[in-house]
């Protein structure tokens, strides 16, 4: 009976793999041993973790293998399964960018369908019916949008979020950003960065929709930081959209909707150090001029200080912003998702800052939550516990004349 079953499972798998493109199929398991770095250079072939092994998770993360940080410690933050899908990989989901030479396989490009299709075939092989009915957020690069655009009109149900896009593509797709959360980003150019100077292409009609773009000035590694970005932001909106009870494995999850008035808002245009930031719901607000939409408060504060140009507050502890440190990105004392350091929530934690201006008072913050302040040097406070969960610290100078400037972010994950 047992030889039987095994027959009959080979040749499910067999006849799976040949409506499958090459890479696919089989199916190729990831488990925690191998580095990052390791995965990175797997480019012919899709990988599938699993955080708890035979426990259902709540989600599907699906991740470009490209320059960032790990992703398997939001999978096991989250309780998601992840998919890793190499950059060329690209031409099967629906976008063909030569460089890449995946085309010259000879099957032809395909679309997002594709990824349904896997989740459906991963989900009966490894006894996970949860993967063919489960939200799905993704990072997919910058033709991100073209790609969530195409998985929505499949399975408008089960897109929670999406992150990266070039900005006037994005822009091509308002019936999917009226519905589904979007964080992009750019980065500085090299010339602006010697030059000090700060330039962008405004949007001069920005939608009333629920995107969110920032700006990775300040940062010297586009990639890495927008990673980061887009990381923190979808983590805010997996607590905002997922309900608080699963239903059985395989049964649909109602994600809950995400109204523009019900979040946050914010100022893309003044690239500086403390971008206006209020309610969607104030009365008060010139609406074409806060384009920027967050799913709360917490994103809100957060994404201010990531977007901001201030370089005089630095936090450097409990852990530093992503930097590169003796050579290395991500290196020894730098936070930065993927790259290991988690903090304990049962210990305690001290936060300090490095200041250089002339500032009366400066604030620690998670997020929009204050953990405290201090007037002097060192710039430092008692050592106190942080929440468990994805946070953005990061320290808030105030000056004499009541303006205040945000330090860059240093995002950690507590537990």
């Amino acid at each position: 009976m047992k030889k039987a079953l095994s027959i009959l499972f080979v040749s499910i798998t067999l006849q799976a793999a040949e409506n499958f493109p090459p890479g696919w199929l089989p199916l190729s398991s990831l488990d925690s041993k191998p580095t990052w770095s390791e995965i990175r250079e797997v480019k012919d072939r899709i990988q599938l973790y699993l955080p708890n092994g035979d426990k259902p998770v709540r989600g599907v993360f699906v991740c470009y293998v490209f320059h960032s940080g790990d992703p398997r410690e939001l999978a096991d933050l989250w309780d998601f399964a992840l998919v890793t899908v190499p950059w060329p990989f690209e031409y099967d989901l629906g976008h063909n960018d030569k460089r890449n030479g995946r085309y010259k396989l000879g099957h032809p490009v395909q679309d997002m369908g594709l990824l349904l299709r896997y989740l459906d075939h991963a989900g009966k092989a490894k006894g996970h019916p949860e993967l063919s009915s489960a939200p799905i957020v993704g990072w997919l690069g910058q033709n991100g949008s073209r790609l969530c655009a195409d998985l929505y009109a499949r399975a408008p149900e089960r897109v929670l979020a999406w992150s990266d896009s070039f900005p006037n593509r994005l822009r091509q797709y308002p019936e999917l950003t009226k519905k589904v959360p979007f964080p992009f980003a750019w980065e500085i150019s090299k010339a602006d960065l010697k030059s000090g100077t700060r330039t962008y292409k405004k949007d001069k009609n920005p939608p009333a929709d629920l995107s969110c773009r920032a700006s990775t000035y300040g940062f010297q590694h586009g990639i890495y930081s927008k990673f980061n970005f887009f990381m923190f932001y979808l983590d805010r909106c997996i607590r905002a959209r997922m309900p608080e009870m699963m239903p059985a494995a395989g049964e649909p999850v109602k994600l809950k909707p995400m109204l523009r008035e019900n979040g946050w808002v914010g100022d893309f245009d003044p690239i500086g150090s403390w971008n206006p930031i209020a309610p969607a719901r104030s009365d008060k607000l010139n609406h074409a001029r806060y384009p920027v939409w967050f799913p709360d408060e917490y994103t809100a504060w957060s994404w201010r200080s990531y977007h901001s140009s201030c370089t005089d507050l630095e936090i450097i502890g409990p852990k530093r912003p992503y930097a590169k440190i003796d050579g290395k990105w991500g290196g020894k004392g730098a936070c930065g998702l993927g790259y290991g350091g988690f903090l304990s929530a049962s210990e305690t934690h001290t936060l300090s800052a490095s200041v250089k201006g002339d500032y009366k008072k400066v604030m620690f913050h998670d997020g929009n939550r204050v953990l405290g302040e201090t007037t002097d040097q060192p710039w430092t406070l008692p050592a106190r516990k942080l929440q468990p969960g994805l946070r953005v610290l990061f320290a808030v100078g105030v000056k004499a004349d009541g303006s205040s400037s945000a330090s860059r972010p240093a995002i950690v994950i507590v537990k």
